[in-house]
């Protein structure tokens, strides 16, 4: 018999005793239990994400640089850009800027909203345009792209930023200054500049992410610091994603990774301030609200010159 009350789920086995294997995933973490009931009576914890979409706020800039190829020499007439600007809105995705350096290919500068991921911003474009373009010429486009993140500064300087946040913010009691310091996290074998590949292109989808303190209050508490911490680089190992830096201050936190061109800025957050609530009993020590933006190797000052000089 099978009942479900709420967050728990109960599972009611015969009334003879036996041994029971019972699995359940939780963001990063799967627990295996075994368990001897008689008669069996198994509980397991069903746990409702805190940070939701609906009453989480987001502050963010993202921007990308979208280059996309022909497979024939082809020149876009230049009214199909007016439309594709207004389809596009429809998907959460803005053109800021586009060109055409040469008859094979065309570059754009992108803003998104955070429920879209890089690959839905490809999507959007690429299809919105070819079907505008479906009866001139109805097989426009290569499979392959090349989509980076780009930010208001570069890679370095936001690295070196981040890298001095226990400076920043330093605290009076030595001893906690000293533990803060021990829980800022560098991998020095992540290198974000690098480019990416998925199965048709080339990317980046480098996020820099930032959470505070629940009505900004200090935690100073080094044993949830540190299982936060631990969780963080857990989650991040699950789920595939280059984990670069944590700058940990008393109320707040930066994050600096990389990301699949799948994974939505939205979801990577709010699946990271739900795994930090788990790690310390499902406490929502965090805002209700986030910063998320995307860096690379260029800014959009960078990008924007470049569209003035073409």
């Amino acid at each position: 018999m099978l009942m479900v009350l709420g967050r728990v789920r109960l599972i009611r086995g015969p009334k003879s005793g036996y041994c029971s294997h019972v699995q359940y995933v939780l963001g990063c973490s799967v627990f295996r239990l075994t368990l001897e009931i008689d008669p069996i009576c198994v509980v397991c914890c069903m746990p409702i994400p805190i940070y939701t979409p609906e009453n989480t706020k987001v502050a963010y800039q993202l921007n990308w640089s979208l280059g996309l190829f022909f497979r024939n020499a082809f020149q876009v007439p230049a009214d199909h850009f007016k439309t594709l600007r207004e389809v596009t809105e429809q998907d959460s995705v803005r053109i800021l800027e586009h060109w055409q350096p040469d008859v094979g290919q065309l570059r754009f500068l992108l803003s998104t909203q955070p429920q879209v991921a890089p690959s839905d911003a490809i999507r959007s474009v690429k299809g919105r345009l070819q079907y505008l373009l479906r009866d001139s010429n109805p097989k426009l486009f290569r499979r392959n792209y090349n989509m980076v993140s780009v930010g208001e500064t570069s890679n370095d300087r936001l690295n070196a930023y981040v890298a001095k946040q226990a400076k920043r913010h330093p605290m009076a009691d030595p001893l906690v200054q000293k533990h803060f310091e021990s829980l800022q996290f560098f991998d020095s074998n992540i290198n974000l500049k690098e480019v990416r590949y998925s199965s048709h292109g080339q990317f980046n989808n480098n996020l820099h992410i930032v959470i505070e303190s629940r009505d900004h209050l200090h935690n100073v508490d080094q044993r949830q610091l540190s299982l936060i911490r631990s969780m963080i680089v857990r989650a991040c190992q699950k789920k595939q994603q280059l984990l670069s830096r944590i700058g940990m201050v008393s109320n707040h936190l930066h994050l600096l990774l990389g990301c699949d061109v799948t994974s939505s800025p939205q979801a990577v957050a709010l699946s990271l301030m739900n795994n930090m609530a788990y790690a310390i009993g499902m406490k929502a020590l965090s805002e209700f609200s986030y910063y998320v933006g995307t860096f690379g190797s260029y800014n959009r000052d960078a990008i924007r010159q470049k569209l003035m000089n073409r």
